[in-house]
């Protein structure tokens, strides 16, 4: 068997969603993929606690619109379909706060997205922070949105970019894992795990993708892995036409994310219809936790930017000691005796992710626009940073690679 015509680096998302393309064209092709498994960002971890849960994306977002939900109803995966996150409670200051007070921190999360998209449609690109007023005890709560939502703390994210991302505010649940849904995309695709690419090299007509395991030599080559991955420069890509796009995502970096997961001996009763809480010690970082549907024995935190960062690389027994700490300030120190597992997750020290999703920098997402738009011939670049109004998540690294394998098939791969 010779070379094959295309060689997609990576197995995630995009690196899926590129090969699902190739092989509706009956195109002959190989996924090249680091790890020793399939999905990349999106991990649903089955061994790890009693239940499964989504180390990394879990939700459809922008669901009504998101093309990952009819392969979850072909594929038999599970999800929630519902309006909003559900309700939620805050700890604050010792206590929960009642209805009002929580109506105060959704009105003034609700202004400073509105804020950052005003922002986006006049075309100044400052940083998100550049435009949140002071929220007296809403501040903490609204800056921890906002770094789950960007993996960014907000100076360090372009409002212009942020607000390219086309949000229809459809947001479910992935009940099996959006990684078990990844996973299942890429069965029967060729893909060959536990080989991570070195080097691609130019060469006539042509890409040479260097492997420990060889040198393949590929008409062309889609690379799908993340923008810290590319910074980091793992790999060497000696491939001239692809230095401005390197350059553009040097300034898309990917940021921090990493979640607490909590299994435990029986239930928690939050009230009708709550999916989540958040608790804001004094002095520290908020968490919020999440409730996942179909799993009432479980519970997730989650941590954005410099937080996550910090925590992350205090490593695993100072966050599950942080994530227990939060729990015991809302629900007594008796709440120890609940916990069964506490597990953390890692992706900064992912060689193969070192990190979370992409924003751009303040002052630009012209870079990361130009990115999307630049032709490298005979290598492309796919993934959640280039999808124009999807970054950020799941669904916009998929169709990343759908876009860019087709374009390559009608531009590159003509003859």
């Amino acid at each position: 068997m010779g070379d094959p015509r295309v060689v997609i680096v990576g197995a995630g998302a995009a690196g899926v969603g590129a090969g699902m393309a190739l092989a509706e064209a009956g195109f002959d092709f190989l996924i090249l993929e680091a790890a020793s498994r399939v999905g990349g960002r999106a991990f649903t971890d089955t061994t790890s606690l009693p239940d499964p849960w989504d180390q990394g994306c879990h939700w459809f977002h922008s669901a009504d619109v998101n093309p990952l939900v009819a392969h979850a109803d072909r594929l038999g995966v599970r999800y929630h379909p519902r309006e909003g996150f559900g309700d939620y409670r805050y700890w604050q200051k010792g206590r929960w706060l009642d209805q009002g007070e929580r109506d105060a921190q959704d009105a003034a999360l609700d202004a400073a997205v509105a804020a950052i998209y005003a922002r986006g449609a006049d075309g100044r690109d400052v940083a998100v922070s550049d435009l949140l007023p002071d929220a007296g005890d809403c501040n903490a709560g609204r800056r921890h949105i906002l770094q789950l939502m960007a993996s960014h703390d907000p100076e360090d994210v372009s409002a212009l970019c942020y607000s390219d991302y086309a949000d229809t505010h459809a947001n479910w649940p992935v009940i099996d894992g959006y990684g078990t849904l990844i996973a299942r995309l890429a069965g029967g695709l060729p893909i060959r795990p536990n080989t991570p690419v070195r080097a691609l090299r130019e060469r006539p007509r042509g890409v040479t993708v260097v492997t420990d395991a060889g040198d393949i030599a590929a008409d062309a080559v889609i690379v799908t892995v993340s923008t810290n991955v590319l910074a980091a420069g793992v790999i060497d890509i000696a491939v001239p036409q692809a230095r401005p796009v390197l350059d553009a995502l040097a300034h898309v970096p990917c940021g921090f994310y990493e979640k607490i997961a909590v299994a435990l001996k029986r239930p928690i009763d939050m009230g009708e219809g709550v999916l989540s809480f958040t608790v804001e010690p004094e002095g520290r970082p908020p968490v919020n936790w999440q409730l996942p549907v179909g799993r009432d024995r479980q519970l997730l935190g989650h941590l954005g930017g410099t937080p996550a960062r910090d925590l992350g690389a205090a490593g695993a027994e100072a966050m599950a000691a942080f994530g227990l700490e939060q729990l015991m300030l809302a629900f007594g120190s008796d709440f120890r005796d609940e916990v069964q597992a506490i597990v953390p997750t890692a992706w900064q020290a992912n060689p193969f992710v070192r990190g979370a999703y992409s924003e751009a920098r303040p002052g630009h997402a012209a870079d990361r626009r130009a990115a999307i738009a630049a032709r490298t011939g005979r290598i492309a670049f796919a993934g959640e940073a280039l999808s124009p109004d999807g970054q950020t998540t799941c669904h916009g690294a998929w169709s990343s690679g759908q876009s860019v394998a087709r374009r390559m098939l009608a531009e590159e791969l003509r003859t």
